[in-house]
């Protein structure tokens, strides 16, 4: 059949109104204000960066009352941007935050001006960031992952429970139209049975590999003690940057290149998996592997891999117990991505696998749900005729909308807000997230023990080898960060 393919943005857009709004949850008073004042006072723990642009989710509506940064120079960045921004949106400038290094600070002189907390720091300093936010009953929104160990995601959770605040990730595909029509699809037979799925990013984009630490000058905008935060101290550092490994970020480890050591960041599966992993883990059901397969190059005890590749496999739940594939960085100078899916074999599907730097794939066994992106925004299906089949099956009531719609697409912490003021709870709050965070770090894990790993997710350890549990929690704290 011909088939002339609308553009799939185009058909999104005109697919996506369903009224938002029917999460469940409590709906606290605002410290300091009635609900219909409808603007909290917010802070943003690490406000350069992505901290800037979570920011701009927020500032608008609410009033930013304190930003924080280790970096003195891209702390009076971020509060110029939010000027600039509030201005090129036609708004008055906002009254200016208060500007600190040190969150704990923050928090002494100014916890009771204070509604909720955005963490957007490194991942290592998400957790006790997050848990100082939580000790003074604070709502929070910390950047993905939650964590980069699997103990602290755990006490994370239980603690912001305890806390009874509303809570949420910044995984921005869990506020889209897109994953929604996915599992929707998936769970009305667009595809047949759900069989295999297939997952791919072209992370990292940093330096990562066998890199060795080498003496250099902490640069005086930088206040690197409190960079380090729970971190044993050491002195600031640079690293080489051998042969094969991408080196176009520089080598220095801030404000961006942390990302590929282990005890500050969490590698190609911290940075993307809690986005494109987010997908599969709504459609499976929110499931936790019972093994996860690795294998990978050159790892070292400080550093992530170039790649790496993975096999997680998922009990039956909704679906059939299946693999979810995950492929990451480089192999030879070429991208490692996973076989195409055989059901897409036109002109246009290859093209669109070639393409793609990051993506999933679906597989049933009528069809192929494909998304060349990392947050499942646009998915389409594969073969052509399937697709225009399940949009005219949309299109008649044939496939129904079963998914809950987020009331702030594409800003999980304006998601995050809404919901502080008008109750119910955000789409990524850490009863999803949480368990998402450990989805993704247990193909760490997998890594960092060069082996199979069989997880158990009641008594939160490797059931097969003792070696690996080490890689749980992190191996100390240093005095005074902890909460």
């Amino acid at each position: 059949m011909g088939l002339n393919i609308i553009s799939r943005r185009h058909f999104l857009g005109r697919t996506a109104g369903l009224a938002a709004g029917a999460f469940t949850g409590p709906n606290l008073l605002l410290k300091g204000q009635d609900k219909a004042g409808k603007r909290l006072n917010l802070a943003v723990i690490g406000a350069n960066g992505k901290g800037q642009s979570d920011t701009q989710g927020v500032t608008l509506d609410h009033n930013i009352v304190a930003l924080v940064d280790v970096d003195k120079k891209r702390l009076e960045e971020a509060a110029k941007k939010r000027v600039d921004h509030h201005l090129k949106s036609s708004q008055p400038e906002p009254a200016a935050p208060k500007l600190y290094q040190d969150f704990r600070k923050m928090f002494d002189e100014m916890s009771n001006e204070i509604d909720g907390v955005i963490v957007s720091t490194p991942d290592h300093t998400h957790y006790v960031a997050a848990m100082h936010a939580l000790k003074h009953k604070k709502h929070v929104c910390v950047q993905k992952p939650l964590c980069n160990y699997i103990s602290e995601v755990r006490d994370l959770h239980s603690t912001a429970k305890a806390a009874g605040v509303i809570t949420n990730m910044g995984n921005q595909g869990r506020t889209m139209e897109g994953q929604r029509l996915a599992k929707e699809w998936i769970e009305q037979g667009a595809i047949g049975t759900l069989k295999e799925i297939r997952l791919w990013t072209n992370r990292p984009i940093w330096p990562q590999g066998p890199l060795v630490k080498k003496a250099a000058e902490c640069p005086a905008n930088l206040d690197w003690d409190l960079w380090l935060s729970s971190e044993a101290s050491e002195p600031y550092f640079e690293f080489e940057i051998p042969a094969g490994v991408n080196g176009k970020r520089g080598n220095s480890v801030h404000p961006f290149n942390w990302r590929g050591w282990w005890q500050f960041g969490s590698g190609a599966l911290g940075d993307m998996g809690c986005h494109i992993m987010d997908a599969t883990f709504s459609i499976l059901g929110q499931l936790i592997p019972e093994k996860i397969d690795a294998t990978s190059s050159q790892i070292s005890d400080t550093c992530a891999p170039v790649w790496s590749d993975l096999v997680y496999h998922m009990p039956a739940g909704k679906h059939a117990a299946l693999t979810v594939s995950w492929n990451d960085g480089s192999k030879d100078g070429k991208p490692n991505k996973p076989a195409i899916s055989p059901h897409m074999t036109s002109e246009g599907a290859i093209k669109a696998f070639e393409k793609a730097s990051s993506g999933m794939m679906f597989i049933g066994t009528n069809g192929t749900i494909f998304e060349g992106d990392a947050y499942c925004a646009s998915p389409v299906i594969y073969n052509e005729d399937l697709w225009l089949q399940t949009r005219l099956d949309m299109k008649s009531g044939k496939i129904k909308k079963t998914e809950t719609r987020s009331a702030m697409p594409n800003n999980p912490q304006g998601e995050w807000a809404h919901h502080i003021v008008n109750g119910g709870l955000p789409a990524s709050n850490f009863d999803y997230s949480a368990p998402l965070t450990e989805f993704v770090l247990l193909g760490n894990l997998a890594v960092r023990a060069q082996q199979s790993v069989q997880w158990d997710k009641q008594g939160m350890k490797v059931s097969n080898a003792e070696a690996p549990n080490k890689f749980v929690a992190r191996p100390a704290y240093r005095d005074g960060w902890k909460a």
